[in-house]
């Protein structure tokens, strides 16, 4: 997708959810959880954006513009970092990657093999969130 600014938000939750998705797939899994057989996920309620942890269940207010508080989340810091950029990514922020510390979908850090990550990224980039 080349013309981000013409995404509505659902639109862009279905981007990262994709991408969520595709992380899950690969490496170590994350954002999936075996043993509760669900993935983590973004949906819009009626006024907020939520954020629902796939080993918690806990759903997370994502907060417009700061670091949203991360009780009910099963990671560390980095993905805490890449669920903020996409809850950037999410209301409005074409730039959102890496916004939160850690290098978002660029991190080195994850303990993934190269070539999921780069599949990870090739993904990102074919959907519109990452930059080619």
């Amino acid at each position: 997708m080349s013309n981000l600014s013409k995404l509505n938000k659902e639109q862009r939750i279905e981007i990262v959810n994709k991408i969520i998705k595709e992380i899950s797939l690969r490496g170590r899994n994350f954002f999936y959880s075996k043993a509760k057989e669900r993935l983590a996920y973004f949906v819009q309620g009626n006024r907020s954006l939520w954020y629902v942890d796939e080993y918690t269940g806990i759903p997370i207010k994502m907060v417009k513009g700061q670091m949203s508080n991360d009780k009910g989340f099963s990671h560390g810091g980095t993905l805490w970092g890449l669920v903020n950029d996409f809850k950037d990514f999410i209301n409005g922020d074409n730039e959102a990657n890496h916004n939160n510390g850690y290098g978002g979908l660029y991190c080195p850090h994850w303990g993934y093999p190269d070539e999921d990550m780069a599949a990870i990224q090739r993904y990102a980039i074919e959907l519109g969130y990452l930059k080619s």
